[in-house]
């Protein structure tokens, strides 16, 4: 039977922080491992990362100004992610007059490398059907992102894989469970999935679901390309698993 301590690993409660400049943060917490969901004001700046963690980066809602080493984009909803790894500079703000929303996964694991891609950011690697659900998704060497829809009354069938998992709400609500543990997650709701735990999704309600959903290593795809990334690491193909 899921205790409460258990089922709390795999559904954290948010850690609320309020900033001067009126960003509000929820912060999400697994072991090494951190999301945040940050809403920012126009004209407001994303509070800084500390310096040893990895940085993946995808605005859910309006448009962020991100600039990663020395390169600037104006990311746009769920169409960039912008990778910056341990030591590299990272700065966001909402150059708009409408507020902002920037999902962040932070992360500093012992024995893990973070090497990025050539030019900081990642625009949609595919698009397709994938069981039953419409989904895009986004690779990097270390990390795949992919939004999903669940359609009314669609569902991800209960399994077990090797890589860890972690999702996040995204639009409407949805029925996790993870392990014995179920929870309905709305916006901003993230799970943590480790390394071959139990977990599957349903969606039992009349609008559609969305979410994100974070892969380490990459799950579905090779690591598309073998080129130097802006660490000076060679990036080798991954084989599916």
């Amino acid at each position: 039977m899921t205790t409460h301590v258990q089922e709390r690993r795999y559904f954290p409660a948010a850690a609320v922080a309020l900033h001067d400049d009126g960003v509000r943060v929820e912060s999400y917490w697994r072991d090494d491992t951190e999301v945040r969901v940050s809403v920012v004001p126009p004209g407001a700046r994303v509070p800084d990362r500390p310096h040893g963690q990895a940085q993946v980066g995808m605005v859910i809602e309006g448009r962020l100004s991100v600039t990663v080493g020395e390169a600037t984009r104006l990311m746009e909803r769920e169409h960039h992610v912008c990778v910056a790894p341990p030591g590299v500079a990272f700065s966001a703000v909402n150059p708009t007059d409408s507020e902002a929303v920037l999902l962040e996964l932070r992360r500093n694991k012992p024995g893990e490398s973070y090497p990025a891609p050539s030019d900081w950011f990642l625009e949609p690697f595919e698009s397709r059907k994938f069981v039953g659900m419409d989904v895009t998704f986004f690779v990097a060497d270390w990390i795949e992102l992919m939004i999903a829809d669940i359609p009314a009354g669609g569902e991800m069938p209960y399994h077990r894989h090797s890589h860890e998992q972690i999702g996040i709400c995204l639009e409407g609500r949805y029925e996790m469970t993870v392990e014995e543990s179920s929870h309905e997650l709305r916006f901003g709701g993230t799970y943590f999935c480790a390394s071959q735990e139990g977990h599957g999704a349903v969606n039992p309600n009349d609008g559609v679901a969305r979410s994100v959903n974070i892969f380490i290593p990459p799950r579905y795809h090779r690591v598309p390309g073998r080129k130097t990334t802006r660490n000076g690491e060679e990036n080798s193909e991954r084989e599916n698993p």
